[in-house]
């Protein structure tokens, strides 16, 4: 099967860089990290206990997946220490069917539509006793950095997974595969806004307007319709978007400060050196972005005892002002993914992120298909990251790949890796719950999948590079082909042409959107995911 995979190591990372200086092809190249090659098919064995087989139909680019294959990190960050990081299949944001299961799967049938909920935990490996992450439902945060036994096979950008079932989760039928393939950001950002829920007529900020904003945009207005959200954009059509979801006002990164002080009604002070300092700002700020600049600016736009939530993150090492925090007694709370939260709200149950937020999108609180605006065949691969990293020029906000459009061709230019560069399971033959093969099998086919993240994407840049001819092998299609087309309602479609401004209060000069589109200061210099 045609799969993708991420080997970050020293010999990836290196040379790759090196070369990124000149090439930008590089990034795609056979020293690169991510590779997409043809892999033998690995068939559920009898006795494979709880595993299953899912053919994907779409899987979303989200910004991890971006820092990771344009090498946008430093290893010197904490989460580059845990060994699973160092090969993972790219994918996480995938909707698919399961057409095969072992023989003791519990939960799941031949035909049932599926989400990938968690990478693997102590319960898809069977570690007993598990953590306390995962005893209480928050596998993103799991305590075992080695887990025993075999991990998946395959990620979203795969024509297939073989994965424990565990680590998914049945959507309802009723609802479409282009909100389910968005179901994993939306409890991202649910699972934000719970960390630190506003409160009715509290001001509320959300840094950034790519998918991970403009979800927690729409989580804040399901979840707390009576607060006042405020969304500072980079793009005019982020400004669009994020006014038709129902922000109240919309700022910009230049004047930024001087923009927040009228909004919130704050008092704005200017030391030396252009130093600036708001006191009595905003209630709750949702960073999306997570740069250095952003979480800079957060701590200085919130009320004293206010609470900004870091949503996005930059995987690089920060060098950063945190005297706002004993300052002003400012909370910074960090969210990793989802997981399980207390729900309904006020009482001491809990339930899943996962769920909740499927039954916010099936009860029409959120609408995550409005974000697709591209979609792809995995074999125009780098077509499709091109357009994710350039947003200014594609404009756009959510990449798909989709499992409709992938031609049914040969590849004559794709050949097995050589044998030099195989590396045999890091498990038992007979621990495995796949049949054995005579067939090498590559270090990337056994990687283990570092599953969901939540990192949001702090960089975009212009790039070209030297496509080549690539032609993908496709299964049967499950789904009839549909034309490339982006989904709009009827109350989106305007009657005539009409300018879109924000509330004069936040754009009392006027500006187009043009004019303002190239004026974002450094405190925007990287769009949000």
């Amino acid at each position: 099967m045609w799969t993708s995979t991420l080997e970050i190591s020293i010999k990836k990372v290196v040379p790759t860089r090196l070369l990124g200086l000149f090439w930008r092809g590089a990034y795609f190249s056979a020293l690169a990290p991510l590779q997409v090659r043809n892999v033998p098919r690995r068939q559920l064995a009898s006795g494979s206990g709880n595993w299953v087989r899912v053919h994907n139909r779409l899987a979303g680019i989200c910004g991890s997946d971006l820092h990771l294959i344009f090498l946008n990190g430093d290893l010197r960050i904490a989460p580059a220490a845990l060994p699973s990081h160092a090969y993972s299949y790219p994918g996480h944001e995938v909707v698919g069917e399961v057409i095969e299961i072992g023989d003791q799967v519990q939960n799941l049938r031949v035909g049932d539509r599926v989400v990938l909920q968690s990478g693997p935990n102590c319960l898809s490996a069977g570690v007993q006793p598990p953590c306390n992450a995962c005893a209480t439902g928050n596998y993103n945060l799991c305590e075992n950095g080695n887990l025993p036994g075999p991990g998946q096979i395959g990620g979203g950008w795969s024509e297939e997974m073989l994965i424990n079932e565990q680590q998914l989760f049945r959507i309802p039928p009723q609802m479409e595969d282009e909100q389910a393939v968005l179901l994993e950001p939306t409890a991202v950002a649910l699972h934000a806004v719970l960390r630190r829920l506003p409160r009715a007529g509290e001001k509320v900020l959300i840094v950034g307007a790519g998918t991970i904003g403009l979800l927690t945009l729409q989580a804040v207005r399901a979840l707390a319709p009576q607060a006042e959200v405020s969304v500072m954009a980079r793009h005019g059509f982020q400004v669009e978007q994020a006014t038709r979801l129902g922000a109240a006002h919309i700022l910009y990164g230049r004047d930024s400060y001087e923009s927040i002080e009228r909004v919130t009604g704050g008092k704005l002070y200017t030391g030396m050196l252009g130093n600036k300092m708001l006191l009595g700002g905003y209630d709750v700020i949702y960073d999306t972005v997570g740069t250095p600049q952003t979480v800079h600016d957060s701590l200085r736009w919130v009320r004293a005892r206010g609470t900004v939530v870091m949503i996005g993150v930059s995987l690089h090492r920060m060098k950063l002002d945190l005297s706002p925090i004993w300052h002003q007694e400012v909370s910074l709370i960090g969210t990793m993914g989802h997981g399980t939260e207390i729900w309904p709200l006020g009482t001491d149950q809990t339930r899943p992120t996962f769920a909740i937020a499927a039954d916010l999108i099936t009860n029409g609180l959120i609408h995550p298909e409005k974000l697709i605006t591209h979609r792809f065949a995995l074999s125009n691969y780098r077509e499709a990251l091109q357009t994710a990293m350039d947003k200014k020029n594609s404009r756009a906000i959510k990449v798909v790949f989709d499992a409709a459009l992938l031609p049914a061709s040969s590849v004559p230019n794709a050949h097995p890796a050589p044998a030099s560069r195989l590396r045999l399971p890091r498990f038992k033959t007979e621990d495995a719950p796949f049949e054995s093969s005579s067939t090498p099998v590559s270090a990337a086919q056994n990687a283990p999948s570092t599953g969901p993240s939540h990192f949001t994407m702090a960089q975009s840049e212009d790039f070209t590079a030297d496509f080549d001819n690539t032609q993908f092998i496709s299964p049967k299609a499950r789904r009839p082909p549909r034309p490339l087309q982006f989904r709009r309602t009827t109350e989106d479609i305007p009657t005539k042409p009409q300018p879109i401004r924000p509330a004069s209060v936040t754009n009392s000069a006027g500006q187009t959107l043009e004019s303002i589109e190239g004026d974002a200061n450094s405190s925007m210099q990287n769009p949000s995911e």
